[in-house]
Formats: C-alpha cells, sequence, structure tokens
C-alpha cells in the first residue's frame, strides 16, 4: 500500500481536527493522502460555520476553540498548509453535496475538487482506507 485514503463523514470538531492532523503529518512524511469529505463532514467545511467557528462537538473541541492562543492550527489552515508541502489532496463528496443542494462555493477553499464515491475508490484502491 502506499499512502492513505480518509472518508470523514462526521462534522464533530474532534474528528475533523484529527483527519487535518493525520493528513498533514503523513503528507509532510511524503505519504500520499486522500481526504473524502462526504456526508455531515461536508457541513464543518461550510464557510458560515468555519467563520464563526460554530462547529459540534465535546470537551475538546470547547476548549480548543475557546483557548485565545489558539496552539493548534484550525483544521482549515492545517489541511492548506499540508497541501503545499506534501501529496495532500482533499475532495467533496458530489452526492452529498447534490443532497444538500451545496456547490463547491459554498465551502471553504480547501477542496481540489468534488468527486462521487466510484471516483474516490478508484484513487484509493492502493491506500490504506481510514474512516472516521
Amino acid at each position: 500500500m502506499t499512502g492513505y485514503a480518509i472518508v470523514l463523514a462526521s462534522e464533530e470538531f474532534e474528528r475533523v481536527q484529527a483527519v487535518s492532523m493525520i493528513g498533514s503529518v503523513a503528507a509532510s512524511s511524503d505519504v500520499p493522502v486522500e481526504v473524502f469529505v462526504t456526508m455531515n463532514g461536508l457541513n464543518a467545511f461550510e464557510k458560515d460555520t468555519v467563520e464563526n467557528l460554530d462547529f459540534e462537538g465535546g470537551r475538546v473541541a470547547e476548549a480548543m476553540l475557546a483557548a485565545e492562543d489558539q496552539q493548534s492550527p484550525l483544521f482549515t489552515e492545517q489541511l492548506e498548509k499540508a497541501k503545499a508541502i506534501g501529496p495532500l489532496s482533499v475532495y467533496a463528496c458530489e452526492m452529498a453535496m447534490d443532497v444538500l443542494g451545496n456547490d463547491l462555493d459554498d465551502y471553504v477553499d480547501v477542496f481540489d475538487d468534488t468527486l462521487g464515491v466510484s471516483g474516490f475508490l478508484n484513487r484509493a484502491q492502493d491506500k490504506q482506507i481510514i474512516f472516521v
């Protein structure tokens, strides 16, 4: 196997943040990563949600978002930096976007493109798949 394919189907802040951390560490180590954001995972990437820091989450999310010094960069910033230094791609699920009536303009600018499930599985065929 060469790399990771991460399926993010949750809008929970801790999960989204974990995907960005795992993906960025792998990509900075030159390990290819494909992230597929689907179902409720897309909610965390909506522009209004990110601008207002209006995320779903538990105690860790509350602590991280309340910290004035933001010890860890927000997942959007972390993904952007990782894409600049290593092999990381982020895709939005076409089907979930259709159901929500959204297009890429409704989301922060971290997505490389949209994909359907079959397109993602084609890209993930030689990678270890991780579901979050």
